[in-house]
């Protein structure tokens, strides 16, 4: 069964040579980082964020000699559960450069034996959600590039998405996936989120005036400001889009400690609108243990950062994305 590129057309190009145009920057990728096998992309209209998630897709350390497995971790824009994750039913999806297959072994796997985790997602939600499909097009074209000849036959993923969770819920899911990641070399894993979406449509309209303002709410536990029709800009030190900037930017520093609970406080004293926060939360559990139990040295890194526009007032809105990639590295000693 297969799903459909039900955004092609809308969301990205259907046309195979505009398509592919978008998404090649030149004849030869840039050098891949090495042991890179994880990144965070975005998932918004590849018009308004393709040049932002290609330096994280070119950083991937993909190898060519062995078959792979990568896991597309993304969020639900459309329904909402709890305490479970949902796994695509399909057994391939289709771009228009071309298909990749699903793993339905490990999908069927994991749902035999932790059905209480593990639930397949219903065809109309997985085919109506973008956060995974706006990763497919991009993954195959940076496979193609890479020289990998038959994708079909050597690609294997697995769409995931996130809703919402409790700790044990992620500490599991977090044990699961790092386990194929450190059993399996050829094992990557792409975060789908965007960063902040800013605007009173978005019902977020946060605002720092500096780095440290947003340091001394953190250590004071004390909520940021919210601006409102009334707020008087010119009081304020630096424009919107920067107070945007600062906040996404703090964000990307809180994900370089490693720590779910620094990243949940983050959240709740910013109530930054990151769509990917639960997917990004996961990943943060999948690094401690890879860090505490197999003795891993996770090491992010931050590849770009852009804005659908910049953000001057009030009744203004954009959207903030980020692409970043995490080294898995092996202890020396092991």
């Amino acid at each position: 069964m297969e799903r459909f590129a039900t955004h092609a057309g809308s969301w990205y190009p259907s046309n195979t040579e505009t398509l592919t145009k978008q998404l090649t920057t030149s004849r030869t990728l840039p050098h891949t980082t090495p042991n890179c096998r994880v990144i965070i992309s975005p998932h918004a209209g590849y018009k308004y964020c393709a040049r932002t998630m290609l330096p994280a897709y070119h950083s991937l350390d993909i190898k060519t000699d062995h078959s792979i497995k990568i896991f597309i971790l993304g969020p639900s824009h459309h329904i909402y559960f709890k305490n479970k994750v949902l796994i695509s039913g399909f057994n391939e999806v289709d771009t228009p450069l071309g298909k990749l297959s699903i793993d339905t072994d490990l999908a069927k796997e994991w749902t035999t034996q932790h059905p209480d985790l593990f639930k397949y997602m219903d065809p109309e939600v997985d085919m109506e959600e973008h956060s995974l499909e706006m990763q497919f097009s991009i993954l195959y074209n940076t496979l193609r590039q890479r020289g990998i000849t038959n994708i079909q036959a050597e690609v294997k993923i697995i769409p995931i998405m996130i809703s919402h969770g409790e700790s044990n819920m992620f500490s599991k899911l977090g044990q699961i996936i790092g386990d194929q990641l450190y059993k399996d070399p050829y094992t990557y894993m792409i975060i789908s989120s965007d960063f902040c979406h800013w605007g009173r449509r978005f019902e977020y309209t946060g605002y720092v005036g500096s780095r440290d303002d947003l340091k001394d709410a953190m250590d004071e536990e004390t909520e940021i400001e919210m601006l409102t029709s009334r707020s008087k800009l010119s009081h304020h030190q630096i424009p919107i889009w920067s107070s945007i900037e600062i906040l996404d930017r703090y964000a990307m520093d809180i994900l370089n400690l490693n720590d779910p609970d620094m990243w949940n406080k983050y959240l709740d004293i910013t109530g930054n609108t990151i769509c990917g926060r639960m997917a990004l939360e996961c990943l943060l559990y999948v690094i401690k243990y890879l860090t505490e139990q197999h003795d891993i040295n996770c090491k992010w890194g931050w590849n770009k950062y852009s804005q659908s526009s910049q953000v001057q007032s009030v009744g203004e809105s954009s959207v903030s994305y980020s692409s970043g990639h995490v080294q898995l590295n092996v202890n020396k000693s092991k």
